[in-house]
């Protein structure tokens, strides 16, 4: 697994990291700096480390991709995200000659003649940055080893999508913490909740608690009962597909792209539900992501459920959005940080 990680450029290594300017950028996207030859090819490639995508139900990939040509390197730099990629070596290729350029000698001879095709690195020209430099000899080379190191490379993508969007979700002085501590006061566990979240449904006795937030719309609830209450993956969906029909009344998940899934969430092992919802008496839906789990601790089976309705607009980023708050719930033994 590809996890060595390299200084692209040697005067990195004597920058002090606070002189460095934050990333800039959206955190969903990803900047490719590329030759016009070079994009086929290197869109393909790209597709094994960044095929995920989310149905709303129209496709929307999770994350956008932003092509740029290496005249325009030193524009796009400190963005979030970059991609440096070419293949071959030759002199007319413009994304080649900006490669060999960047990478010193021993790294640039590591992608031609060893199997060093995929160089990542972290916070080379900016704080709170990923980089990854694409190249090899041939086309072949360089799509075979990011089919086996695909997962690894999205997952760095990912952390630091999270990284940064709870940066700007928990910023301490937005948090509404008394509304939280009388959560956990309540019923023994909370989540963090940021500026802009009301609460919608607050039951001891349904045992939900629901908050939401609009324009655009934003949902997420946790519902619990006392006790294991799924076994399998049929108990599972039996579950899910019960919980909008009960708490909601009016909604319900639909079966196109419905999807259900053995996962984590934080600690606990869980079960992820992800499809669309629609609404059973007007023209309305959009994504929602689920996850279902038992404490053993407090013997409790819980749901944590969030949806968005944007109707006409890209969902993914307020959807994660609404994901990672649900990850910061916790209990009276697990507090996540």
């Amino acid at each position: 697994m590809l996890k060595r990680l390299f200084l692209i450029l040697p005067f990195i290594i004597f920058s002090c990291e606070k002189t460095k300017p934050v990333a800039q950028g959206g955190d969903n996207e990803i900047v490719i700096i590329s030759s016009k030859i070079d994009k086929p090819k290197i869109a393909s490639i790209l597709s094994n480390i960044l095929s995920d995508t989310l149905y709303t139900p129209q496709a929307e990939p999770y994350y956008k991709l932003i092509w740029v040509e290496p005249e325009r390197f030193h524009d796009v730099k400190d963005y979030v995200n970059v991609i440096l990629a070419g293949i071959g070596d030759s002199p007319s290729n413009d994304g080649s000659r900006l490669i060999k350029n960047v990478l010193s000698d021993e790294q640039y001879i590591s992608t031609m003649e060893g199997d060093n095709h995929l160089i990542f690195s972290k916070d080379i020209f900016a704080r709170d940055q990923n980089y990854l430099i694409i190249n090899g000899p041939s086309f072949d080379k360089v799509n075979e080893l990011s089919i086996n190191q695909g997962p690894w490379l999205k997952k760095q993508f990912d952390l630091l999508f999270e990284k940064r969007q709870s940066e700007f979700l928990f910023e301490e002085s937005t948090l509404q913490k008394e509304l939280e501590e009388n959560i956990y006061s309540k019923y023994g566990w909370a989540i963090k909740i940021p500026w802009g979240y009301e609460v919608i449904r607050d039951s001891a006795e349904q045992q939900i608690f629901w908050i939401g937030r609009d324009l655009p719309f934003r949902w997420l609830a946790v519902q619990w009962e006392d006790g294991l209450l799924f076994s399998d993956s049929l108990s599972v969906v039996s579950y899910a597909r019960q919980f909008p029909l009960k708490y909601f009344e009016d909604i319900r998940y639909t079966d196109y792209k419905f999807k259900v899934e053995p996962s984590t969430f934080n600690d606990f092992g869980s079960w992820k539900i992800s499809g669309l919802w629609e609404s059973i008496e007007e023209a309305q839906g959009g994504p929602f992501i689920s996850h279902l789990f038992y404490d053993e601790t407090s013997d409790r089976t819980y749901f944590v459920h969030t949806m968005i309705f944007h109707p006409g607009r890209d969902k993914f980023l307020l959807l994660k959005q609404v994901d990672i708050v649900a990850k910061t719930f916790y209990t009276s033994n697990i507090k996540v940080e």
